[in-house]
């Protein structure tokens, strides 16, 4: 029977991964390139590189699309777990070439990707800050880390060496656009190769390293002796390495340190017990070193020192004997072309200010409770803000607002046992002159990659661009819109005209000419332009895959493609808004005056006003953004020159935000589901970005509170249910703002009652639910996911999600019509998420391949436990005739769970949550 279940579990893969080839390139996908399905490929096909280098040379031909570029940027964190985890153990880097190469494309790709290295270094470095060893420790994983976060530098301030010749010749029109597009695309293709192959050859000649004698300051276990041990130290891509012999023997690595900031000085002779000693420390890490003689130890400290001033984007390479590194250093800077140095300033200044920013958080947090909201607004306002850096909680895609100055007096502090987030307000820009080599323009609302691509690809001085050439007006006159779309139109693909490229070619017939296809298979217009443009052969496994016409590919595994929602900024009003999660309302000044951006879903104004009394304190997010803009003014701190908007941000320390990144792309990618199968169910999508293993920023949810804040409000009826809330807030139940927020509520936690059941979220007390003016439920704080509970096997939370009798009540009650619409549409959700099932467990299954995600480690939730019970959830087992009762059942189960009222009332006396 085993044997059986194994053969029609491997039949059921290879179904799959036949579906997956037949839907990415056979002739039925419309012209679609879908992300989703090319990355389940990539994961299912992970043990054949061949198939690997293909899909991703096939993605790299269309990412100059827009749809295909955030589907890129979505799912990179399975994209960088694998780079990290999987292609480790590859002879080539394939996917680490790739991310290179889309690097090249948007320096905010390569923003993202570096801060996402960044926290895998500190989660599998050699030894924790407090010098103990970190049980997590892997050599393979986290010198791979390393060295890939120096080429993503490298590679975005050496960026395409021939693009502006390649766009000089297409402006003057000697070449095509679709020859542009390929020697642009094998350019990035060739110097990411450059980077990586160069690399390896860089660190075998110029590692400097060699035995000394070495002892912890840390002992590694209670019975173990601090003893001088001889250990191989080695200095490379300004790091120190400790192996406990040769690596070319086998070695070990035992201890690493970065030598960014480091003081490396000879051991004083107060604190000399031998001779020749030296010591290198800085905030986190102290090494303390013992060499043969006075002459070793002189050249290892200048080796040290050299390799810690050693600039990031080349690796020490030769220690030449009276050669100063600072000169090499100060030549190489010369070297750069205007725009490598632009680039390098901007790459780092960013890297610098989402730092400080969070720095500010970790500050804080050792300081006294008292104190911390009187100093926060200082620590702001003492920040430096670069002249050109942004907020980078967005995508690539999104306009552009370059931060201008910080509010510091707004400046908000919560007060935790273990932490200190704070709420930071800057003033945006969009719409400023840019392009000062070109005369200067404005940005018309460019997206985050345009702006950086237009105003960081500075033309050499030996090169003049054809508008320079064609222009006899001054160097102060803007530069004609018209042909500033040309150059920004280079970035960009449009997806229209890449279906036209080929309109000669019938792309429903097999192509017989080529070697490539087996007869009679099928392949679609995306397919069949990449092999004819790059002369590649289509690897054995995909070719065999392909589609026959008369083969239908339809069977019992329904496969169907999300197109993600990306939530852009619009002037014009969505019909289905309330749907779907808007962009934040607020106000912008526009020349010199304030507009007020309002959400129109049906509540009036009197209502909103009294929602906001109880919420806001009396002042929403639109007055407020229309106060700090106005006081900016008056006091000049901005202009009326560009269009100027508040953004808010959460920064937190101490705390790994890298799950609740991975839940909040779940949530994001169910509300795709129900949008896609246009159910009105409501979610709200916030943006979540880990900066490190312990650091990282937040969305500020505007117009929202707590549940708990609610009731504990000195307004909040005497009886204490949300039901004479809406009631007095909304008016009479009759009334169409109260309908309008009923329902508004209603659809919010019909959404937060599938994902909550989906992604087993738990932990769902009234501190950690909060409800906006506009009467809908939103879930923060993910710590606790896919089943991973408080209490673990001890949990109160057994019930399927939480709905209680205060839930109920504002819906009217079990009879009313609301709360049938809530079953309808609860049950209509899960289907859509269950139809969509492969995409969802793929996402999970690569997030969970090695992972430190508390939710997917440890004896009660690793190896394969969490996938195991989400497929459970997803009841794939049940008949498709038996799915709408099982839904209703875990209606049935979640009403008045005695376990949901046993945690409500323990957060009640353990921590003064309201119930």
């Amino acid at each position: 029977m085993k044997i059986e279940e194994e053969i029609n579990a491997l039949s059921l893969e290879d179904e799959f991964k036949s579906k997956l080839v037949a839907d990415v390139f056979g002739t039925d996908n419309k012209g679609k390139v879908p992300m989703d399905k090319v990355m389940m490929l990539i994961w299912k096909f992970r043990d054949d590189p061949s198939v690997v280098r293909f899909m991703a040379q096939f993605v790299t031909r269309y990412a100059g699309r827009r749809d295909v570029f955030d589907g890129i940027e979505f799912y990179l964190p399975q994209l960088a777990h694998m780079i990290i985890h999987l292609e480790a153990l590859w002879d080539d880097a394939i996917l680490e070439s790739f991310a290179l190469i889309i690097a090249q494309h948007s320096i905010h790709f390569a923003l993202q990707l570096n801060w996402i290295l960044q926290g895998a270094i500190e989660d599998y470095q050699p030894e924790m800050p407090n010098g103990e060893q970190n049980k997590h420790f892997n050599a393979l994983y986290y010198t791979r880390c390393v060295k890939l976060l120096l080429n993503i530098e490298r590679c975005v301030v050496y960026g395409t060496p021939r693009k502006h010749e390649l766009q000089r010749l297409y402006e003057k029109g000697q070449i095509t656009k679709l020859e542009y597009d390929t020697m642009e695309q094998a350019d990035r293709r060739f110097n990411a190769e450059q980077l990586t192959n160069a690399q390896r050859q860089l660190l075998q000649a110029g590692t400097f390293g060699g035995n000394l004698l070495y002892k912890r300051l840390v002992r590694t276990s209670c019975c173990s002796q601090k003893n001088w041990k001889t250990r191989y130290f080695a200095v490379s891509e300004r790091m120190l390495f400790c192996y406990n012999v040769h690596p070319s023997h086998g070695g070990r690595l035992i201890r690493a340190m970065p030598l960014d900031g480091a003081e490396i000085t000879e051991t004083p002779s107060t604190d000399a017990k031998y001779d020749f000693m030296f010591e290198v420390h800085n905030l986190n890490y102290f090494f303390r070193m013992r060499a043969a003689n006075e002459e070793e130890r002189k050249r290892w400290i200048r080796v040290l020192e050299e390799e810690r001033d050693s600039h990031n984007l080349y690796p020490y390479q030769i220690w030449m004997q009276g050669k100063s590194n600072h000169d090499e250093h100060s030549q190489f800077m010369k070297d750069l072309t205007p725009a490598q140095k632009a680039r390098y300033d901007f790459f780092k200044n960013q890297r610098d200010f989402t730092r400080n920013l969070t720095n500010i958080a970790e500050e804080l947090r050792f300081k006294d409770r008292e104190i911390r909201k009187i100093l926060a607004p200082k620590l702001v306002e003492d920040m430096i803000i670069p002249s050109c850096v942004y907020v980078p909680l967005c995508n690539s895609s999104d306009i552009w607002r370059r931060v201008h100055s910080p509010v510091s007096r707004e400046t908000r502090v919560f007060n935790t046992n273990e932490r200190c987030p704070v709420v930071v307000y800057f003033l945006t820009k969009r719409g400023e002159k840019m392009l000062h080599h070109r005369g200067g323009m404005k940005d018309v609302n460019l997206d985050v990659a345009e702006y950086l691509h237009l105003q960081y690809e500075i033309p050499e001085s030996s090169m003049t661009s054809i508008n320079e050439e064609e222009s006899t007006s001054s160097d102060n006159e803007q530069v004609n819109s018209s042909n500033i779309k040309t150059v920004s139109s280079m970035l960009w693909k449009d997806e229209k005209s890449e279906s036209n490229k080929y309109d000669h070619y019938d792309g429903d017939s097999p192509l017989k000419d080529s070697h490539s296809f087996d007869k009679g298979r099928r392949a679609n217009d995306q397919l069949l332009n990449f092999v004819r443009e790059n002369l590649v052969r289509i690897p054995s496994k995909i070719k065999a895959r392909l589609p026959h016409k008369q083969v239908s590919m339809l069977g019992k595994m329904p496969l169907h493609s999300v197109p993600i929602l990306e939530h852009r900024n619009t002037e014009e009003e969505d019909e289905n808004r309330s749907a779907l999660s808007g962009a934040n309302s607020g106000s912008i000044l526009v020349d010199g005056g304030v507009m007020l951006k309002t959400e129109n879903d049906g509540i009036d104004e009197e209502s909103i006003r009294r929602a906001t009394a109880f919420i806001c304190r009396g002042e929403n997010w639109s007055k407020k953004s229309e106060k700090m803009l106005t006081e900016s003014l008056k006091s000049k701190l901005i202009d009326t020159e560009a269009t100027t908007e508040v953004s808010g941000v959460m920064i937190k320390s101490n705390d790994d935000l890298r799950q609740e990144v991975f839940v909040m792309q779940m949530i994001h990618f169910y509300q795709s589901v129900f949008a896609k199968a246009s159910l009105p169910i409501w979610l709200k999508t916030y943006r979540i970005l880990s900066t490190s293993k312990d650091t990282g920023m937040i969305e500020f949810l505007i117009d929202t509170t707590s549940i708990d804040s609610l009731k504990k409000s000195d307004m909040f009826p005497q009886s204490g249910n949300l039901r004479d809330y809406f009631e007095m807030i909304y008016g009479p139940p009759n009334g169409t703002s109260f309908k309008a927020a009923q329902r508004n509520f209603m659809l919010s936690l019909v959404g937060y009652s599938l994902v909550s059941y989906l992604l087993g979220l738990k932990d769902r007390h009234n501190g950690n639910i909060m409800i906006d003016v506009r009467g809908r439920l939103i879930f923060i704080d993910f710590g606790f996911a896919m089943g991973m509970a408080p209490g673990h096997e001890f949990s109160f939370e057994r019930a399927p999600f939480k709905l209680t009798q205060d839930y109920i009540d504002v819906m009217g009650g079990t009879d009313s019509a609301c709360f049938a619409e809530f079953k309808r549409l609860f049950v209509a959700g899960f289907e859509a998420a269950r139809a969509n099932s492969q995409i969802a467990i793929g996402l999970v299954e690569i997030m969970m391949y090695k992972s430190k995600f508390p939710c997917f480690s440890g004896p009660r939730y690793g190896g394969d436990k969490a996938l195991i019970k989400f497929q459970n959830r997803l009841m794939l087992r049940t008949p498709d005739k038996d799915v709408r009762k099982k839904a209703l059942d875990l209606i049935e189960k979640s009403m008045l769970h005695r376990g949901t009222w046993a945690y409500d009332r323990f957060q009640l006396y353990s921590n003064g949550y309201a119930m």
